[in-house]
């Protein structure tokens, strides 16, 4: 049986759909294609052990899963949730029919736990552009990817809760949030951190060495023009 269900890469403030093909077959066997990294292929014990929370084990078929498109780098444990309700989909556990609207993106835990992943503002805007109806997610990431509008963020603690959903037998209330009131209040610029930025490193090498450069110009008006550009040159390449 061929199911497929979608996620999302992010690349710096940019988001791709990813769509997710889940073929189980007779055999024992399980292969992962479509360019995953180690994050994503180590998914298999995670998923295996938090099916044990609702009850499910791992198929004990052939699984095969392509990540399309194959050419994008697959990377991080985010995978971790639409790998997860593929697999259940394709062996008959979730409505197939419910998974066509819906992008999921979530890292799993053992006992069947959702953490929080980055990012989530990206892959609700690509999904909104991709036409869907929902975005299920940590319930942690929530309240972020809903300042997205005309979309239902539905956050969920756990994969027991996104499986029930799905089968609708508990209905979990889309996300709110009140977006001029949010963006009206007052916040605190020192609270920016590059390490909220995902990839860009030499963007955020290029900003870090400008902001040396203008710190020392503020300290070396008096200094000769070479002298200063030797030290210009040495903060570039010690940074």
């Amino acid at each position: 049986m061929l199911v497929k269900t979608l996620a999302s890469a992010v690349f710096g403030i940019s988001a791709t759909t990813v769509r997710i093909e889940v073929s189980i077959t007779s055999g024992i066997a399980y292969h992962l294609v479509g360019l995953p990294d180690v994050a994503v292929k180590e998914s298999q014990q995670r998923i295996a052990a938090a099916f044990e929370s609702i009850r499910t084990k791992w198929p004990g078929k052939k699984v095969v899963i392509n990540m399309a498109p194959a050419d994008i780098r697959k990377e991080g444990a985010a995978y971790d949730l639409p790998l997860a309700i593929g697999i259940l989909a394709a062996n008959g556990i979730i409505r197939e029919d419910s998974l066509s609207k819906i992008m999921f993106m979530g890292e799993l835990s053992l006992d069947g736990e959702l953490r929080p992943v980055k990012g989530v503002l990206p892959m609700a805007i690509q999904a909104k552009k991709e036409g869907l109806r929902f975005l299920i997610l940590p319930e942690t990431n929530a309240r972020e990817a809903a300042v997205v509008q005309d979309i239902d963020i539905i956050g969920a603690r756990n994969l027991k809760e996104v499986v029930d959903h799905l089968n609708q037998q508990t209905i979990i209330k889309p996300a709110c949030l009140d977006v001029r009131k949010e963006f009206s209040a007052p916040w605190d610029i020192n609270g920016l951190d590059f390490a909220d930025v995902k990839g860009q490193e030499s963007v955020k090498e290029c900003s870090k060495c400008r902001q040396q450069v203008d710190i020392m110009l503020c300290f070396s008006k008096k200094q000769p023009l070479q002298q200063l550009d030797k030290r210009v040159c040495r903060v570039f390449f010690e940074s």
